[in-house]
């Protein structure tokens, strides 16, 4: 087998398993992230029970109601974090006979590094072909999109987990404030739930998870469409007669966008006063 083939052949071989440990490497994440929200929605369930507890315009029937299902979400809660927390990391090991035989998350980033560095050296020794690596770059192009998408998913759950609590909060205590009767509870409920809506408002106008969300699902949809012209040979492509040139003008697109997209994020990063002094 030539040596350019052999060499090809190795870096397709690595391409796939580095998507492999990618998508090992987001679910071990995943599961991390999961037991930290157990760890914080069980006691803040917890806490809601003894403060529905002792409400004295709710009648006993209604507390049963609402205690007993919510009691069980929370037992849940506490459940999933002692397992994810017992057991960190990703799918289980082939073969594993133990719950804890699963790659960790450091060892996942540290095989990732090790692939993307071997695929480095594979893509530089490849015989001054430049038409592979764009190859090459044009295939990782779809990898991102999936990438910023699920990272723009995930700010947009933030974000309408946030505003969600914003309307709820200030709907409830409005709606205290109007059926009060003198009781001295209601004065502190008022006040904890508007601190609350108070810290939420300011955690969504700090981090801007909105903005964030949709700069990166532009982005994607953005590669998205130029991914598939090129592929049709559409648009701006079909203008260009041969398809290296096709190749190029994609790959320059791409980065351009990527490129904006960390610029973007970068200024959402700032301090408000900071972006405000750079307009």
């Amino acid at each position: 087998m030539p040596e350019s083939s052999r060499q090809q052949e190795q870096l397709l071989v690595l391409n796939h398993e580095i998507r492999q440990t990618e998508h090992e490497l987001e679910y071990a994440r995943n599961r991390r992230q999961w037991s930290n929200l157990s760890m914080v929605f069980g006691p803040v369930l917890l806490a809601v029970l003894y403060a529905l507890y002792w409400l004295p315009w709710i009648s006993g029937l209604a507390k049963k109601v609402i205690l007993i299902p919510t009691a069980i979400v929370a037992l849940l809660f506490g459940i999933a974090a002692f397992w994810l927390k017992r057991y960190p990391g990703g799918h289980l090991v082939e073969d594993a006979t133990r719950q804890d035989e699963r790659n960790s998350e450091s060892d996942l980033e540290l095989k990732l590094a090790r692939l993307r560095d071997e695929r480095k050296l594979v893509v530089a020794s490849l015989e001054g072909d430049l038409k592979v690596r764009r190859v090459a770059y044009k295939e990782d192009a779809y990898s991102d999109i999936d990438q910023l998408r699920n990272e723009s998913r995930r700010y947009r759950l933030v974000n309408n987990m946030f505003q969600g609590f914003l309307i709820i909060g200030s709907l409830a205590a409005t709606g205290i404030a109007g059926i009060s009767d003198r009781m001295t509870w209601d004065r502190w409920t008022i006040l904890g739930l508007t601190f609350l809506v108070g810290t939420a408002s300011g955690f969504m106008g700090y981090y801007k998870y909105k903005e964030r969300s949709f700069y990166l699902q532009q982005t994607a949809d953005a590669i998205e469409a130029e991914w598939e012209a090129v592929e049709v040979g559409v648009g701006r492509y079909k203008r260009i007669p041969t398809e290296a040139d096709q190749l190029a003008e994609f790959v320059e697109e791409v980065h351009r966008l990527k490129s904006e997209q960390k610029k973007r994020q970068q200024n959402l990063e700032q301090p408000p006063e900071s972006r405000h002094q750079g307009e």
